[in-house]
Formats: structure tokens, C-alpha cells, sequence
């Protein structure tokens, strides 16, 4: 069975463009990123900007075998994205800490997708 993953954390209201120009390189780099979602044994990674009274929220879809593998992966990950990802992450969130709660009640994938 696949694992998917929802992820919230805050986003700096000033850095808010920061992260923004960030995730255009990242699709800029779309190589590189299939790259590292292949050793990390991701199929899907979506990422969202969420804007809500509380502020700004970088919010990430992941979708994988095994979203452990995914996370030690990306820790030991030697690939340059993954490094620069890490510095503009601790750059723009609050604090990196995951402020949402999701229960999954259920996830289809089309087989002919």
C-alpha cells in the first residue's frame, strides 16, 4: 500500500516571496528533482502555499512506498537541491515544525495514471 503524507508548517510573512521564487527554480530544475524523488522512493510531491488568518503555510502532498524511507532519505541526501531545499526551508519557515493534523480517510490513484 502507498503511504501519502500531508504537511503544514508556517511561513516568515516577509519571506513569503522568498519561498516563492525557491519553488520556481525547484520546477526549473525538474531533473534534478526527479532525480532525488527516485533515491528517495517518492512518486508524488506537491507543494502548496496556504494563506489563512494565521499567516502564510507551506503545505506538501507526498505521495510513496514508504514516507520513513522518504524522510531518512532526504536527511542523508548528498544531492545539491536537497542541500540548498534544507538552507531556504530554515530560511523561511517559522520554525519547521509540522502545525497540521490530518487523519487520512482515504486515497485512490487511477491504475492507468
Amino acid at each position: 500500500m502507498t503511504d501519502v503524507a500531508l504537511v503544514k508548517q508556517p511561513v516568515k510573512p516577509d519571506k513569503v516571496d522568498r519561498l516563492k521564487e525557491w519553488m520556481a527554480e525547484v520546477r526549473d530544475r525538474s531533473d534534478e528533482v526527479v532525480e532525488t524523488l527516485r533515491d528517495e522512493g517518492m512518486k508524488t510531491e506537491s507543494a502548496f502555499l496556504e494563506r489563512t488568518d494565521d499567516g502564510p503555510h507551506l503545505v506538501y502532498y507526498m505521495e510513496a512506498e514508504d514516507i520513513e524511507r522518504v524522510w531518512d532519505q532526504f536527511e542523508d541526501s548528498d544531492h545539491d537541491i536537497d542541500e540548498e531545499h534544507k538552507e531556504v526551508m530554515r530560511e523561511v519557515l517559522e520554525d519547521g515544525q509540522d502545525v497540521g493534523e490530518y487523519e487520512l480517510l482515504y486515497h485512490v490513484t487511477n491504475p492507468d495514471r
